[in-house]
């Protein structure tokens, strides 16, 4: 098999230049291009987000026994600035607005973006 890194995910944006403002301004991504079918966000580390313009009713969130599953996750260094962002943005999320933390000392949030795809956050414990 030929490997190198992961270049980008892919998910549907029902309005297409309102998810792209949104990833910009509450994601802080950088809109890398616009083709007008698709756009891509700059994350600035790891794969680009290529967001598809559908009018389909169909999001990249899955499902494990009923509980909805993100297919992206971002590694953030303030997850309660993320978080705030988040909430500021008007989407939905998961719980009460704080972050879930694993034993290891992990912290993860999971929120919607505007098309309903579930993103997740973590902020890896300080050392």
């Amino acid at each position: 098999m030929i490997k190198k890194f992961i270049s980008h995910v892919q998910v549907p944006a029902n309005h297409l230049d309102h998810s792209i403002e949104w990833y910009v301004k509450f994601l802080g991504g950088t809109l890398a291009a616009n083709f007008g079918d698709f756009a891509i966000i700059d994350l600035h580390e790891g794969p680009n987000i290529n967001l598809w313009k559908t009018d389909d009713k169909t999001t990249s969130t899955f499902t494990v026994n009923g509980k909805p599953f993100p297919t992206i996750g971002i590694e953030v260094e303030d997850i309660e600035q993320v978080i705030s962002s988040i909430q500021d943005s008007g989407v939905d999320y998961e719980g009460d607005g704080r972050p879930t933390i694993d034993e290891e000392g992990r912290k993860f949030f999971r929120f919607f973006d505007p098309t309903g795809n579930m993103i997740a956050v973590h902020e890896e414990p300080k050392s």
